[in-house]
């Protein structure tokens, strides 16, 4: 009975030291596993437009914006990345104005990649947002879902795959003795300034025989007024609605063409516009202080009321015109005013030159 105790009990000595030994055999490949992956992990090359540090997928999309400015622009066909962003814009719910939509694609990309960014303009495309940032010398789209809460990165529309067989209907405009013309505007808005540019030899032509208005894009929340290109656009819309609210649409045009062809995108050269506009610039001052809130809330309402959220916007006698989208083209858009007339009168037989322009049509 002794031996056959002490034979049970080296077996189980001996199965507990063999457990014990596959135990370590097991750990020791476990070991040498993890080494291999890390070691091919130190080895595996690393392009140098990407951070290793792993990123969500809100951040992988501006991480790696920074280092490819481009590869928003370069589209992939049979790719669409959604980025959720509802955290970072907010909460917004509805669908958001173009100024939102710009203001809100602006300000988030500041947040990622600095203040070197900045808006070029945003368009409508079918039921998407088209923000056009400017980063590093390179103009990058951005799509964003009209609700605001989604980033599109590499869409088509499929209405720009295909050819269109129809064409743009003329608009049945009505016609009264004077025509009333309506231009919607932001002050830094390229497409606006091309606009602005080209209408400027109509007015000039037809002067007081139409009734002519100029209207800005902004939105006013609780005294604050916001517009899609920023600060510098807001104090640039404020100043141009007094020099139109003080000196009238003469001193209008002019200081407004100065400020586009001179003064860039942050209006620096204002007084110098003020100067060869006739208009004195401590008064310009004392406006924007006294009378600038209430302005951009005349045409925030004008605005809004005639459903003009692009820049630039031209409604005649009611009637939205696509011939405002024919930059540098002054006699489609004395043709377009002339149409509303009842009886046109004999400036609208002159032909215009047109005005130099490049670029392709578009709207902020």
């Amino acid at each position: 009975m002794l031996l056959l105790k002490r034979s049970v009990s080296k077996k189980l000595i001996k199965m507990e030291e063999d457990k014990e030994n596959e135990i370590e055999e097991r750990q020791e490949e476990s070991k040498e596993k993890r080494e291999k992956e890390e070691k091919i992990i130190r080895e595996k090359p690393k392009h140098h437009d990407f951070h290793v540090k792993p990123a969500s997928k809100d951040n992988q999309l501006l991480e790696t914006v920074r280092g490819n400015p481009w590869i928003i622009s370069t589209i992939v066909m049979g790719v669409v990345v959604l980025v959720l962003l509802f955290s970072n814009f907010g909460g917004i719910t509805g669908n958001v104005s173009k100024n939102t939509a710009g203001e809100t694609i602006l300000n988030f990309a500041k947040s990622q990649v600095g203040d070197d960014v900045s808006l070029v303009g945003v368009e409508l495309v079918d039921d998407l947002y088209e923000v056009t940032v400017l980063y590093n010398g390179n103009e990058i789209p951005l799509y964003l879902t009209k609700d605001g809460k989604n980033l599109v990165q590499g869409v088509i529309p499929v209405s720009q795959l295909t050819s269109s067989s129809g064409s743009n209907q003329a608009e049945e405009i009505p016609k009264t003795d004077k025509p009333k013309v309506d231009l919607y505007v932001m002050s830094f808005c390229p497409y606006g300034n091309r606009g602005e540019n080209t209408m400027v030899p109509v007015y000039n032509l037809l002067k007081d025989k139409i009734d002519f208005n100029v209207h800005y894009i902004v939105n006013v929340n609780e005294g604050a007024v916001s517009s899609l290109h920023g600060q510098p656009e807001v104090d640039e819309n404020e100043r141009e609605v007094c020099v139109l609210e003080d000196y009238g649409l003469g001193a209008w045009w002019k200081f407004v063409i100065y400020v586009n062809n001179n003064c860039g995108s942050d209006g620096s050269c204002w007084k110098a516009a003020a100067s060869q506009s006739g208009v004195d610039d401590a008064k310009l001052t004392k406006c924007v202080q006294e009378k600038g809130l209430n302005l951009m809330k005349e045409s925030e309402t004008a605005s809004n009321n005639a459903g003009a959220s692009g820049s630039p916007t031209l409604i005649i006698n009611g009637v939205q015109s696509s011939a405002v989208y024919q930059y540098g083209d002054t006699n489609a858009y004395k043709d377009a005013i002339c149409s509303a007339f009842n009886t046109a009168p004999s400036e609208c037989s002159t032909q215009l030159e047109s005005v130099a322009d490049s670029g392709a049509t578009g709207s902020c």
